[in-house]
């Protein structure tokens, strides 16, 4: 049985959607919808599908999901509206500028019975699942401290410009550590409390929002991490992009830093822990380990 989808939003979050959706079966996207005409071409050419408005889309009967790539500050409407057109929603991360717009967007799901997914995809990629699976198994120990960086130039590609709008995306901190801040608590589990600061540190764009923070959790059990968000990389940077991150365990150490050829450090303290690197192999994963005990 087919599933028809809807796009809306076709920047450079739309286009990376349609491309996914053409690698899944039994799903296909009906209709894309845009501010910009050209873009919306480029998705609909992509899907093999229709350029439409967003009041056809939620209207379509025929369409069962909505996949919302517009700018943060628009994912409340979009997505309250969507779901009272009885449309299962995914809807890309952050889900939402504000806490109450969040809450309302769930409970508002939760009353018209449909689905509401938020496009947290780092949870899913190799070298986190990897370092989540070997924390699980008590590769390390209980893990005490962590700190993770995730970094790069400032993003150009919004529509108007809308990451320099501190009042539609929220920031550095919002916008791009939140992937970290997911991360964590899939492992650690609740924050307890949080301090932050961002500061508007480079001149090589000409922004007013601020492109650097950080940020000191401490969770529930104790534990504490520092969460390291930037926008402010030149464009002169050898990486456009770069993640790292670094768990600290009671009896070992994972660290990872994508510039260092996807090569993941585990140390321990002992050599009673099976080979990862074997392990790694068995699974067909791509992210290479480095035992040192």
């Amino acid at each position: 049985m087919m599933t028809n989808v809807g796009i809306i939003g076709c920047g450079m979050m739309g286009k990376v959607h349609s491309i996914a959706y053409g690698g899944l079966q039994n799903i296909t996207v009906r209709a894309v919808a845009s501010l910009s005409r050209e873009q919306a071409e480029e998705c609909a050419r992509i899907t093999s599908s229709r350029t439409s408005t967003i009041e056809e889309i939620l209207a379509d009967d025929e369409i069962e999901i909505v996949s919302i790539c517009t700018p943060t500050d628009t994912h409340r409407d979009l997505v309250v509206e969507a779901a009272r057109n009885k449309k299962h929603v995914f809807c890309e991360k952050p889900i939402s500028r504000t806490l109450s717009d969040a809450l309302e967007m769930v409970e508002v799901c939760r009353e018209n019975g449909v689905l509401l997914g938020v496009n947290h995809v780092v949870r899913f990629f190799d070298a986190y699942t990897e370092a989540k699976r070997l924390i699980e198994e008590d590769a390390i120990g209980e893990v005490v401290m962590a700190r993770l960086y995730r970094g790069g130039v400032f993003p150009r590609h919004g529509w108007n410009n809308w990451f320099d709008e501190f009042s539609r995306s929220g920031g550095v901190l919002l916008d791009l550590s939140i992937h970290d801040f997911d991360f964590l608590r899939t492992l650690m589990g609740e924050v307890e409390s949080i301090t932050a600061r961002s500061v508007k540190t480079t001149p090589s764009h000409p922004s007013r929002n601020r492109d650097h923070a950080i940020a000191v959790l401490r969770f529930a059990n104790g534990s504490l991490a520092h969460v390291e968000g930037s926008w402010a990389e030149p464009d002169t940077a050898p990486s456009k992009f770069t993640t790292s991150f670094e768990f600290v365990g009671r009896e070992g150490m994972i660290t990872y830093d994508s510039d260092e050829d996807f090569t993941m450090r585990v140390q321990t303290v002992s050599r009673e822990f099976p080979s990862f690197s074997n392990r790694s192999a068995e699974s067909g994963r791509p992210v290479k380990l480095l035992e040192v005990v």
